[in-house]
């Protein structure tokens, strides 16, 4: 299946077309086939909103594309009244990987280091949503940044059990515990049941003689 990415990060265009070629997907960014737009303001309510407005926004202009949009964020334990799905817009004054995963150490220093970290992935289809998938990742803050395979977050978040960063393994040993990762297994394990089942219903209504 091919998507189109509603999406301006060209980070998270990256890791998401990495991931959606382990399952034979393409990924291309909705600006392959129009100009550039403004995406619609997002709100405070919750990971799956955001990125289902993002979806309907660009499926409306391309209805016949399955387009896919995410949002995501980090929930510090010890600081649950900011970030959270405001995660992008609380780090606006710390513009560099560096300097947000900075910021996240010392909000954590001296207390509870556990953190949840969340990404939704909706995909629209003809102006409506067909699909949002969550992918969760619990964990710990490292007391300072680490590993050479990332920049920012994935070199602060330590999955429970380990005790390694995000940055520390391969591509191979963190893919399990991305959250994009476990939001678009989820997705394209629907889309295709939902697809199997279209051609089984097909294959076994009667023809016409």
């Amino acid at each position: 299946m091919q998507f189109v990415i509603a999406s301006h990060n060209q980070a998270k265009i990256k890791e998401l077309q990495q991931i959606f070629r382990i399952y034979n997907n393409e990924i291309i960014p909705y600006t392959d086939l129009l100009p550039k737009k403004k995406f619609p303001p997002e709100g405070n309510r919750s990971y799956e909103e955001n990125a289902s407005d993002k979806a309907i926004f660009i499926s409306e202009l391309l209805p016949d594309k399955l387009v896919i949009a995410d949002d995501s964020g980090l929930l510090l334990t010890a600081r649950p009244e900011i970030l959270g799905v405001r995660t992008a817009r609380d780090l606006t004054n710390y513009p560099t990987p560096h300097q947000y995963a900075q910021h996240i150490i010392r909000l954590v220093q001296g207390k509870d280091r556990t953190f949840i970290m969340q990404t939704s992935i909706a995909c629209a289809h003809q102006g409506k949503i067909i699909k949002v998938a969550d992918g969760i990742l619990k964990g710990r803050i490292a007391r300072t940044e680490r590993g050479i395979n990332g920049e920012g977050f994935s070199r602060i978040l330590i999955p429970c059990g380990l005790t390694k960063t995000l940055a520390q393994m391969t591509f191979e040993e963190c893919y399990p515990y991305l959250t994009r990762a476990r939001a678009a297994e989820k997705l394209i394990g629907f889309l295709k049941e939902n697809h199997d089942q279209r051609q089984t219903k097909v294959n076994n209504h009667p023809r016409e003689n």
